[in-house]
């Protein structure tokens, strides 16, 4: 399991302009909801592109992530510092999430891969 602290110079680089919200460990209440790149499958367990963003935590398909810290960058990007557990295992990540202006769009940004969009759910989100 990576430790908190050899994620940090990740986190530093990653989140330059990045100010710490109010509660480090909170997500702001507009990149919370059911997020899923096909809308097709929203409130189903049928998709490995789901993502349930909560105050505290993100749910995954097959693993789900305790918020560890939450910086907001600007006014429509957060970087969240997550530990996931899933299929027996545990580690610590940093992940970017960028929500639209419409808040209709959630887009995860990576440094090995495209960003990735999913869509706002309609239906309340669930816990998985």
């Amino acid at each position: 399991m990576k430790s908190l602290k050899a994620l940090m110079p990740v986190v530093a680089l990653m989140s330059c302009a990045a100010a710490p919200l109010p509660d480090e460990r909170t997500i702001p209440e507009r990149f919370r909801g059911e997020w899923n790149s096909n809308p097709a499958y929203c409130g189903t367990p049928d998709t490995d592109s789901v993502m349930v963003i909560a105050a505290d935590r993100i749910d995954f398909y097959e693993s789900s992530g305790r918020v560890r810290g939450a910086f907001l960058d600007g006014a429509d990007q957060v970087l969240i510092v997550l530990e996931v557990s899933g299929e027996e295992e545990t580690s610590t990540t940093a992940l970017r999430l960028g929500v639209s202006a419409d808040g209709s769009r959630l887009t995860e940004y990576s440094e090995s891969v495209e960003p990735f969009v999913r869509r706002r759910c309609p239906t309340p989100a669930t816990s998985r």
